[in-house]
């Protein structure tokens, strides 16, 4: 376990194994004159080692992972007459990813006891000091898996060209399996809140679970489709189609599959007294429902029984048009203008229906605080103890909203296609799009504010609380025995996107031995939930996102607009240079015939891209503690008054860390975020005004080049050697700062506790760019036979 350096810096590397056996075989067969049967078949493993993965960021704990891959494709065309071709496709898609933590050695070694060392040996998670991009090293939360997947689908068409219309209709069925088994926490995350807490083993939480983690979820699509591409003139042509999708909800095949609905939430009449405070305690007696194929092993006799996909609706209504134009003004065709619309449904995937997984009743999620390290862990119970609901425990984890509906986008664009020459074409088009019902996370358990002249009546105890005080926020929340903040979230299709962008784009088709294709994008997207963006790069702050399909909702959860702002994924401009070179042979090589072999078949490609960087999202995990409780606090911080977060920034930050402060309302103070309605009892804090997003990342840069020669041996056989040279330039990419406000205590800052800022001189590492976002330059070499 290696010491931090000056700074409390570590940086540590290790060498990752990767191997790769492919095989890929196409079959062609002409069964007579009208009929083509065609199959292709791809096979790969590909055994890894990953010195550092997980989270991991300390040599020495490494994952082996098996990564196969089978797909067979066999395709049908017949020609019933000129004007009329059937085309039928079977395909099946077979992928396996399974991950196996190395062990070094097990917790007890160290004198750490776990209830779970005896089914599942080994070492937990060490975090030191995550908030500001510490040490991590051990077993990660997820490394240990079994997964999956394959799909089967069914395709048949059928083409009709009579006069000026080319009619196309058909219909596609897919069916899908994910058979997954995961150990989630069942090894154990240990926190320290920093170096010195690890070496005196006094820990921060100590979170451990466990429960049922495999499932085996199957799914259905049927798609129907008809399209008409339809002549009107030579200079006119429409596309008019029609899409129906039925993407049914995944469901179980042993019905492990629950979920707590919101609208039959009853609370549990009991609670716990601490002095004069009663607190319920959970979970809820009411709300929860389960599949209605649970075997009998699964099937909770106090639980109701739903649908085995859990959902209200199937969705049937998944209607999509299409539109589309192509008008050529000209007789050359060399000025065509192009437009369309169309709405195109998106499958969930199945995380949304996994996350359940890890969730009451059949998984069960334990945290202790402030616990000596040789027995920092409470009991969480076997795995045939499950399902069960465990009393005195909040509700945590993960839900799905039964209301839950198919995902669709509205694309919509329009263009004009440009022939400069004979081989050169300009391209301008405005392209955008529009998000409804997109996948979210969303924290439904979050406080509401109490006031003598609007007090809240806590449903259990009877309580009349007219305060505000972290400390109450639970009993001041709207469902009782349920955990606050992202202690408890539901994946809602409540999302909604808006994408806007010019794109220009200028091709060379190959000539004179030259092609090349040069594309700008100037762009602009806006949502409230999306994925897995500009983190700070590295393990310490991982995007929370990577498992869900959307972001968590940061901030105030009741606000539909709180979480709007530029996605996280967004770049404004971003230009994308691709070209071939054929060298010619210089004039003086044609001389000999050995200047003619050493300077002919010279061939350069290349590929050079520049774009700006991702957006920063600054935030603090120490806010809204009002609403969100002491220990389930998230939102952003607030803006200080005239200081710029881009100008006077200190040495050796990106932003000006001194340009934020967390929103401290000392008691007696008004609440900000309530309008005036209410005080705050004790000291706390508020939702912060930083809005989504404000701040933009490094720029990005980086050229590949490769220079390949073939030397002829005759007409059909020829030898090719060629160097591939990435990131040519060697050029550094930085990822973005830290940007919650919490690393500043983390990383050995201070704040000021009456007023939120950041003492001088004390920023920690708050602001601060500790990682990059890409590798240094490698070069490989590669010699071909073709023939």
């Amino acid at each position: 376990i290696p010491t931090p350096q000056v700074n409390g810096r570590y940086s540590g590397s290790a060498i990752s194994l990767f191997r790769e056996e492919q095989f890929n075989t196409n079959f062609d067969y002409r069964l007579s004159q009208r009929n083509w049967l065609s199959a292709k078949f791809f096979f790969s493993n590909a055994p890894t080692t990953l010195a550092r993965a997980g989270g991991i960021n300390v040599p020495g704990f490494a994952i082996e992972q098996v990564q196969n891959h089978r797909l067979l494709s066999v395709q049908d065309i017949y020609n019933f007459s000129p004007n009329i071709t059937n085309e039928a496709r079977i395909g099946y898609n077979f992928i396996r990813g399974d991950n196996f933590p190395q062990q070094p050695f097990k917790d007890s070694d160290f004198g750490i006891t776990r209830s779970t060392a005896n089914v599942l040996p080994g070492f937990p998670a060490i975090n030191i000091a995550q908030g500001a991009g510490g040490i991590q090293f051990g077993t990660g939360a997820l490394q240990a898996s079994l997964a999956t997947a394959s799909t089967t689908s069914l395709f048949d068409t059928v083409s009709i060209t009579r006069g000026k219309h080319t009619i196309r209709l058909g219909a596609e069925i897919r069916y899908y399996q994910s058979n997954f088994t995961g150990n989630v926490i069942t090894r154990g995350i240990i926190s320290f809140q920093n170096f010195n807490s690890f070496l005196t083993g006094t820990t921060q939480t100590a979170t451990l679970a466990n429960g049922i983690g495999s499932r085996n979820f199957r799914t259905t699509d049927y798609n129907f489709f008809v399209q008409d591409d339809w002549k009107l003139s030579p200079k006119l042509t429409l596309n008019l189609g029609l899409r129906y999708e039925l993407d049914l909800p995944p469901y179980d095949t042993r019905g492990r599959f629950a979920t707590f609905d919101p609208s039959l939430y009853r609370p549990r009449m009991e609670f716990v007294v601490n002095g004069e405070v009663r607190t319920p305690i959970g979970p809820p007696v009411g709300g929860f429902v389960q599949a209605g194929n649970a075997i009998a092993q699964y099937d909770l006799p106090n639980v109701p029984n739903v649908s085995k996909r859990i959902l209200k609706s199937i969705d049937p209504n998944n209607f999509a048009p299409r539109l589309g134009f192509a008008y050529s003004p000209f007789k050359k065709n060399r000025f065509v203008i192009r437009g369309g619309y169309g709405i195109f449904y998106s499958r969930s995937s199945f995380q949304s229906a996994g996350s359940t997984l890890f969730s009451p009743p059949f998984y069960f999620t334990n945290t202790t605080m402030g616990a000596n390290v040789s027995n920092p862990f409470a009991s969480v119970g076997s795995e045939d103890q499950f399902p069960r609901f465990v009393i005195g425990s909040p509700l945590f984890g993960n839900s799905i909203d039964r209301n839950n509906r198919t995902p669709y986008v509205q694309q919509y664009n329009a263009g004009v296609q440009l022939g400069l020459s004979k081989n050169t074409l300009l391209e301008v088009a405005y392209v955008g799009t529009r998000g409804l019902k997109l996948s979210r996370p969303v924290a439904v358990n979050q406080a509401r504010l109490a006031s003598p002249q609007n007090p809240i009546i806590n449903e259990v105890t009877g309580a009349n609380i007219t305060t505000n005080a972290p400390t109450n926020a639970q009993l001041r929340a709207p469902f009782q025995g349920v955990a606050l903040g992202d202690g408890f979230l539901q994946n809602q299709t409540s999302g909604q996107s808006v994408y806007n962008s010019l794109q220009i784009s200028l091709t060379r088709r190959l000539s004179s031995g030259l092609q090349f294709l040069a594309s700008y994008t100037f762009a602009k997207s806006i949502d409230d939930g999306s994925a897995t963006g500009g983190g700070s790069g590295t393990t310490g702050l991982l995007n929370t996102a990577q498992f869900n399909d959307g972001s968590t909702v940061v901030g105030n959860q009741l606000d539909t607009r709180a979480n709007r702002g530029v996605s996280d994924f967004d770049r404004t401009h971003r230009f994308v240079l691709s070209f071939i070179w054929e060298v010619p042979k210089p004039n003086f090589a044609r001389r000999s015939k050995i200047g003619s072999i050493l300077f002919s078949g010279w061939q350069m490609s290349g590929i050079v891209t520049a774009m700006s960087g991702l957006p920063i999202d600054v935030v603090d995990s120490l806010a809204g503690t009002f609403y969100l409780g002491a220990n389930a606090g998230g939102a952003r911080p607030n803006f200080v008054s005239g200081v710029s977060a881009m100008s006077n920034v200190p040495p050796g930050y990106y932003f000006n860390p001194f340009a934020f402060k967390r929103p401290t309302v000392l008691t007696g103070q008004t609440i900000p975020s309530s309008n005036g309605t209410a005080i705050a009892n004790t000291t706390g804090t508020d939702f912060g005004n930083v809005g989504r997003n404000v701040l933009r990342g490094p720029g990005q840069f980086n050229a590949d080049l490769s220079i390949g020669k073939r030397f002829r041996i005759n007409e059909s056989k020829n030898i090719e050697f060629r160097t591939e040279l990435f990131n040519i330039f060697n050029n550094v990419n930085f990822a973005n700062p830290i940007s919650n406000l919490n690393a500043v205590s983390s990383s050995g800052g201070s704040i000021d506790q009456n007023s939120g800022q950041i003492i001088p001189g004390r920023a920690g590492d708050f602001g601060r760019i500790i990682s990059t976002s890409n590798n240094p330059r490698l070069i490989q070499f590669a010699v071909k036979l073709n023939f």
